[in-house]
């Protein structure tokens, strides 16, 4: 069963509370969104689009705070629970430790339920099967992570058609296109060697048009369209887009480390190669890791591995060993990581042993 916070509201920081009230200032300023909606609404949206705002700024005790507090007053509406496995979702691809299945598949439940309830009234079908195609997604991520395959196409497909659905009710609902737009462009994608066949069609222009307006336009899903046009580009090899995009997004969230992984991806395949900004991302997404409050050895060792790569290359090789050896200290966490840990640390010892190689023959001259 789903853990139930405090009834009582959040006391933040003066900090937090201008925060909020920005977030609710910026909802009610943009023409898109309706003005019209009851006090009630405004004030839920409000706590989620600053529960949205901490989790990109990666503070998550806050952001499941302020979710909590949506899901305690507002138990009939969905946009609590599911932003809540959102956050947790987050948090688990950042830090990549542990997960909480067991509350992630209550939350995701509930929301699905209410998410129905909400399709069945006219007035809030488009909420409705927006919120059902969300909690499909998420379901989708969380079956991707236990590698079952079939189930990730099976809710990936069904969150697509809920989101087919909430446009056909609303055609400027711009949230829904994040995700409908994602499904597009990497269904077209992965099948385009089955594009003759007359049932399968490309919609991979489609999927980035609709990336486009949720970023520009998105009330809750802005940055993570930004996030999913970012990768579309690099796929796409148009490497100044991608920057542009990746920068958008550090420009509001700086330490973000999503936008800072894919920074460092773009500069390294930019056609002309710069040294210096390719070790200056590396080196702002190593600061960013170890700063946070969980250290991901992953995202470590990724860091320091391309800094001793970059470092060799110049021959500074005490530098190189240095960096290896802050690699090696996580040998004993092999197998038990995310992902491929392993990979990293024979990288290391072959960089360290070169490194240390060189040393000798300089020694020597």
């Amino acid at each position: 069963m789903m853990t139930v916070l405090s009834k009582n509201r959040w006391s933040g920081s003066r900090s937090v509370r201008v925060a909020f009230l920005a977030s609710l200032a910026m909802f009610l300023m943009r023409p898109e969104w309706d003005l019209a909606s009851t006090a009630q609404e405004q004030t839920l949206n409000g706590i989620l689009l600053q529960g949205i705002d901490l989790t990109l700024k990666q503070d998550y005790p806050q952001a499941h705070l302020l979710f909590q507090t949506a899901i305690n007053d507002h138990p009939e509406n969905p946009a609590g629970y599911l932003y809540l496995a959102g956050m947790m979702e987050a948090q688990y691809s950042d830090y990549e430790d542990t997960f909480d299945q067991g509350l992630f598949d209550s939350l995701l439940a509930k929301g699905e339920a209410l998410a129905e309830a909400m399709i069945e009234k006219k007035d809030s079908s488009d909420w409705g099967y927006y919120y059902a195609g969300t909690a499909l997604s998420y379901r989708a991520f969380s079956e991707s992570e236990n590698g079952s395959w079939p189930s990730v196409i099976i809710d990936g497909t069904n969150a697509a058609k809920m989101f087919e659905r909430c446009l056909e009710r609303n055609p400027k609902f711009y949230d829904a296109m994040s995700g409908l737009g994602t499904y597009y462009y990497w269904r077209s994608k992965k099948t385009e060697f089955l594009s003759w066949l007359p049932f399968i069609s490309n919609k991979e222009k489609e999927g980035i048009d609709l990336l486009l307006a949720a970023a520009e336009k998105g009330m809750f899903e802005r940055f993570v369209a930004l996030n999913s046009l970012a990768e579309v580009y690099i796929e796409e090899k148009n490497y100044d887009d991608a920057l542009a995009v990746v920068e958008k997004g550090l420009a509001l969230y700086p330490e973000n480390r999503s936008f800072l992984w894919s920074l460092m991806g773009i500069v390294e395949r930019m056609p002309q190669q710069d040294t210096a900004a390719m070790k200056a991302a590396a080196e702002r997404m190593l600061a960013s890791v170890m700063k946070a409050p969980v250290r991901n050895p992953y995202c470590e060792a990724a860091c320091r591995l391309k800094l001793a790569q970059y470092a060799i290359g110049e021959r500074r090789y005490e530098t190189v060993i240095d960096e290896c050896r802050l690699i090696l200290q996580y040998e004993s966490q092999v197998g038990k990581t995310r992902r491929d840990l392993g990979k990293k640390i024979n990288a290391a010892k072959e960089l360290m042993q070169s490194a240390k190689e060189a040393l000798t023959v300089d020694s020597k001259q």
